[in-house]
């Protein structure tokens, strides 16, 4: 930061930007002037010196037909006897000899005796001209990279100011040059080729049009760049003293400090959101478009031609307008300054400064329960030691404490550090003014040997394959995509097979088995839902069991080999999508005695524009109306409308009933379980207290769910019936406003702390290893490196950049505190949570080498410990290079049951249930 100016116009680029394109261009004209330039030449010169031929005419070279070269076969061997005497090889020899001279007897004639050479001057001419252009070229490079390298991203401004003149030029001066060039060059050759032809060899002719389209590139470029630039809207320069010393290149302190003449400028805020919101409808719509509705989109487009786009965008457009706001409290006032690359710049910083964080932690603790400073507490990335069962993890507080090392622990335990967790970091000013730092807070590890953790392991392991379930067949060729339709081909064959076999055996189709526990549960039996226990036939079995699905039954097969599901498991399932429509599927579990619904979690652009449906909605209603507490309760606006749609289709279908309620219920005694993913992870828990006060028995299983769910009273008070999985460094049960806020604010508060240019910073941490996980064995070096790049907290230094964030603070606190109740009303992920957070990692070279290609977002060898975390340890968002893929429902699934397999738990699919009843479940503890 700040923007770049060209032609009075503001850019996405700062002046420390700029190393990457120079060195780009840079390499393009290295290859010009070094490799294509001296080839063109070295050819073009030797033709120009071959002596004349006088006398030349066109009868001397009455043999020559064409440029390959060929000669008249009968000149050359005078008898079909004297053509089958040589062996072949000798003729392709003696013809590769001959080439050379047929040629130049073929390019002398075109050049009449090579006295006629107007195209090798004009390629010589031409060749001369790139030389120079080319040269000029890396002059202006080098200048552009050396400025661009100088000062940082806040300070030290003046000594980049010449950036904007030099850079005008190129665009103007050096790209009318090589627009001249392209044209006499292309012309040139497009007029003679020709003729000229056979003068040159094939490769000389494929070097020179390389050279053309290398330089047309370079001119496209640039004219493309110019065009956006004058379609921009100018600034408003404050005076003629910067424009002076722009043109001079004079050391101006405000030579960046200019006014932009756009809407944003003044202060309206109905305009921004407007803007944001028409932003986010095209850009649905196009993806919808581009993706031919693979990935939903039909809602989004129909529903644009109905003018829905304030009903759907309305929140996030809000939400982005605050978050992005860009303009100060008067027109005289300019907002924030920054580009990507400073946004970029400090999500880098800030993963490093997480992980100094932690360690920093680590040491204290391992000080404080007795373990000294010696190798053991040098070495603060040793795996956890579990002794009882209890691990002290870290929060982030807004305020140093008063005591350096007032850090509380339990001398009867023997504590060890996992992982940081980030706490409420109160006001706007306290996130500017005060260093963050963590506190310690005791959680504890599951243990194999209490059954009410294993418990819980168990049953989490169990459904994962249920939400991994509903995702279909997008999902399953995610996971295999090589062999994902031969695994489909054979789970048919393997069906038709069985259902011969038990036709021939005298059995019948059915929808799906009894599952009484007054009744064996293999025992087969028609059962028609809506109309009591009367048998059907084979055709209307499966009539309505799914909605939604095509002809093929992809869905339904893909969902099937998901869980290793039987069509009998199938109660009902329905795969139609819309805003509000989620897919979902009632299976019923013989081996857990269990009814499960599983509810999709976000895949199609409509489910995205459930999530960005912010605004939380009061639960005042809806707890009166299924009992439980809602009054002052809130949820996220999305996800409720979304349970409402559920819960009426699930009471219109009346399958629950049927099943689990009365005394004619197909599964009297079956527990109901709800389970879902991201999304259907929260509608499932707000489903759950809908239904619960219906079904006492029902308990909920959330994998990855929203963090901005429910309140903090509500989302404590369901523990009772719903656990919660979270992966890691997850992001999605990081999201909320809050957070998002905190983490904006983190980020650029660590910008004008930074002492180094990016340049200089992107090659230490490059070094370092960019994607792969920070090490943690040496928090000296990471303290010091961080030191070297980095200003203390309390070192501020005056600049335009500071004065500028100081009104963008004022400013978000006034736009919070305008947006009413509910932008001040916290939501937490819900339930009994259990954190697997990962805390080793396999040295093997296969995972180092899976990791260096995925830029760490591969997580091939991590292990995870199950850890019970509250609601509200996720209020920081980690930097990870896995902040996404641990989000992904696969993932989680095949997480969960290596750490269950861990605790000696059979997770195979069908595998019945072990010892511990439902009496183990932390719910009924």
């Amino acid at each position: 930061m700040p923007s770049l100016y060209l032609f009075h116009r503001r850019t996405l680029l700062a002046g420390d930007d700029l190393q990457l394109p120079s060195l780009a261009w840079g390499s393009l004209c290295v290859f010009q002037i070094f490799l294509c330039i001296p080839y063109l030449l070295y050819y073009t010169i030797e033709l120009i010196l071959s002596p004349a031929i006088d006398g030349a005419d066109d009868d001397d070279f009455n043999n020559v037909h064409n440029w390959l070269g060929t000669v008249d076969i009968s000149a050359q061997y005078t008898s079909y006897h004297e053509r089958r005497t040589l062996d072949i090889d000798d003729y392709i020899t003696s013809m590769e000899k001959r080439m050379p001279n047929m040629q130049s007897s073929v390019c002398a004639q075109a050049t009449t005796g090579f006295t006629d050479m107007k195209f090798p001057y004009l390629v010589l001419a031409y060749l001369i001209g790139m030389s120079g252009y080319c040269g000029y070229s890396l002059w202006y490079e080098q200048r552009i990279f050396h400025l661009s390298s100088l000062g940082t991203p806040t300070m030290n401004l003046e000594l980049r100011a010449p950036l904007g003149g030099l850079i005008e030029s190129k665009m103007t001066y050096l790209a009318g040059v090589n627009f001249m060039l392209l044209v006499y060059g292309l012309t040139s050759s497009l007029r003679f080729i020709g003729k000229y032809i056979q003068c040159f060899p094939t490769f000389w002719w494929i070097v020179w049009f390389v050279l053309i389209a290398t330089q047309g590139l370079q001119f496209i470029f640039a004219f493309t760049t110019f065009i956006s630039l004058w379609k921009a809207t100018p600034v408003l320069e404050t005076c003629n003293a910067d424009i002076n010393a722009e043109s001079t290149g004079a050391a101006n302190p405000d030579f960046y400090h200019r006014h932009v003449d756009h809407l944003h400028n003044h202060n309206n805020a109905e305009v921004a959101e407007e803007m944001w919101r028409s932003r986010c409808e095209g850009c649905c719509q196009i993806l919808a478009v581009s993706t031919c509705f693979l990935f939903g989109g039909q809602s989004i487009v129909s529903h644009a031609s109905e003018g829905g786009g304030e009903k759907f965008y309305g929140d996030i457009a809000r939400a982005l307008a605050d978050y992005f706001a860009d303009f100060g409290e008067v027109a005289e006032q300019r907002g924030l300054d920054v580009v990507p690359s400073d946004v970029a710049l400090g999500f880098v910083v800030l993963r490093r400064i997480q992980a100094q964080r932690k360690l920093l932690a680590r040491r204290e603790v391992l000080q404080q329960t007795g373990n000294g400073y010696g190798s053991a507490a040098r070495d603060v990335s040793l795996p956890i030691e579990i002794l009882n069962r209890t691990v002290l993890l870290f929060r982030r507080g807004s305020k140093r404490p008063t005591e350096p090392n007032a850090i509380e622990t339990d001398p009867s335990n023997s504590y060890s550090a996992d992982e940081v967790i980030s706490d409420n970091l109160g006001s706007q000013a306290d996130r500017s003014q005060t260093e963050e730092r963590y506190q310690s807070f005791s959680r504890t590890v599951l243990s194999p040997a209490n059954p009410s953790d294993v418990a819980v392991l168990e049953e989490g392991a169990r459904f994962a394959r249920h939400q991994l379930a509903i995702y279909t067949w997008i999902l399953y060729y995610y996971m295999f995509p090589c062999t994902a339709t031969f695994r489909l081909i054979g789970q048919s064959i393997k069906e038709k097979l069985s259902c011969r076999t038990n036709n021939t055996n005298g059995g019948s189709n059915v929808r799906y088995e009894r599952c009484s526990s007054s009744s064996p549960i293999n025992t087969p039996c028609d059962i028609d839902l809506s109309s009591g226990n009367e048998p059907m036939s084979a055709q209307e079995s499966t009539k309505g069991a799914t909605v939604g699905d095509n002809f093929l039954r992809i869905h339904e097969r893909t969902m099937m080999a998901h869980a290793g599901l039987d069509r009998s498991d199938i109660a009902y399932a329905s795969f139609e999508t819309g805003f509000y429509e989620t897919p979902y599927c009632i299976v019923i579990d013989r081996k857990w005695k269990s009814v499960v619904v599983s509810i999709r979690g976000s895949l199609t652009l409509e489910d995205c524009v459930v999530d960005v449906l912010l605004d939380p909605s009061p639960l005042d209603a809806l707890g009166d109306k299924y009992g439980f507490a809602g009054e002052g309760q809130y949820c996220h606006g999305g996800v409720l409308e979304c349970t409402q749609w559920l819960h009426s289709d699930l009471m219109r279908n009346n399958i629950l009933e049927t099943l689990l309620m009365g005394d004619n219920a197909q599964c009297r005694g079956y527990a109901l379980r709800i389970v879902g993913h991201s999304l259907g992870g929260g509608i499932g828990v707000i489903l759950s207290l809908m239904l619960r006060q219906t079904y006492p028995n029902l308990r909920c299983i959330a994998y990855s769910p929203p963090g901005g769910l429910l309140t903090h009273d509500l989302a404590t008070s369901c523990s009772e019936f719903v656990n919660t999985f979270i992966l890691d460094s997850d992001i999605v049960p990081r999201l909320s406003l809050d957070n998002m806020e905190r983490l904006r604010d983190e980020v650029l508060h660590l910008i004008p702390r930074v002492k180094l240019s990016k340049y200089d910073i992107a090659k230490r941490i490059f070094w370092h290893g960019l994607c792969g996980e920070v090490e943690l064995g040496d928090l000296d070096y990471l303290i010091q490196q961080n030191d070297d790049m980095l200003y203390p907290p309390d070192y501020v230094l005056d600049s335009e950049f500071m004065r500028q964030l100081q009104r963008f603070d004022s400013m978000q606190q006034g736009r919070r505190s305008n947006r009413g109740v509910s932008r001040s009303i916290a939501l937490f992920p819900p339930g009994r949570i259990v954190h697997l957070s990962k805390t080793g990692q396999s040295k093997a070279c296969v995972h180092g080498i899976l990791a260096c290609i995925s830029c760490g977002a591969s997580n091939a060898g991590s292990e995870y410990t199950p850890i019970r975390k509250e609601n509200d340890d996720f209020n920081e968002i980690e930097i990870s290079p896995t902040l996404w893929t641990d989000h992904f429902p696969n993932r989680v699934c095949i997480e969960i049951e290596r750490v269950a397999e861990r605790f000696g738990i059979d997770t195979s699919l069908g595998s019945p249930r072990s010892q511990f009843t439902s009496d183990d479940l932390p719910a009924v503890v």
